[in-house]
């Protein structure tokens, strides 16, 4: 516990703004309209789905203007295969995971049967929920690939997958306890997770415990 609000001490504002602030909007959100089980499942679902196009497409955009003029041409074509694949990997891998919460928990109960597809889940998740969407992205804005350099498009390909495994965690934890009749006692405590950031608590931790390790070998 010592060492767990040692690390939150030493996590400055500017740290945390953006996730406060979009924790803060979901909250509101899901108060104002009374969300439920399916609401947040499908939220967090959706979020995956977009976070993951938006970094590749920001990885991709962010190396072909790094790129000299005469090698922009090669830079563009190995990026749209490298976006190729991701769309059907990255794609496919939601596709799965929405076929399966979709019947348990159906976006439009009134309608629901017949094979999905990937557009037929995401249209009306993203048209019922894009709030949550807007919130992931403000918050997850210092993991967008901003400086991405020429001809690394693909060695931070793996990074969507690492930032949207909490995503389905949690959408699983969350249907559980919606199973067990304790999705109403969960919900704040799930999103405070969610948009807790994790990526600075962990860069912190590792700082104090090199700091802690320099100390130990002084003494």
């Amino acid at each position: 516990m010592y060492k767990l609000l040692a690390i939150l001490r030493r996590l400055q504002p500017a740290d945390y703004a953006l996730d406060l602030l979009a924790f803060a909007g979901t909250v509101a959100l899901a108060i104002g309209f009374r969300w439920q089980a399916r609401d947040l499942i499908w939220s967090l679902w959706i979020s995956s789905l977009s976070f993951g196009f938006v970094w590749m497409l920001t990885a991709y955009l962010c190396a072909l203007v790094c790129v000299p003029g005469k090698a922009k041409l090669a830079a563009a074509v190995g990026g749209l295969f490298l976006m190729a694949f991701f769309t059907f990997h990255f794609g496919m891998f939601h596709f799965v995971h929405g076929a399966f919460l979709i019947e348990f928990f159906p976006l439009n109960p009134e309608k629901s049967g017949g094979m999905p597809s990937l557009l037929t889940l995401a249209r009306p998740a993203l048209a019922a929920y894009w709030p949550f969407v807007l919130m992931t992205l403000v918050s997850r804005a210092r993991d967008l690939p901003w400086r991405q350099l020429p001809g690394d498009q693909g060695k931070g390909l793996f990074q969507p997958y690492l930032n949207v495994i909490r995503m389905h965690l949690l959408i699983f934890v969350f249907a559980g306890l919606q199973l067990a009749h304790l999705s109403n006692l969960a919900l704040f405590p799930i999103l405070l997770f969610y948009f807790f950031p994790w990526r600075i608590f962990n860069r912190e931790r590792q700082a104090l415990a090199a700091e802690q390790a320099r100390a130990t070998q002084k003494s």
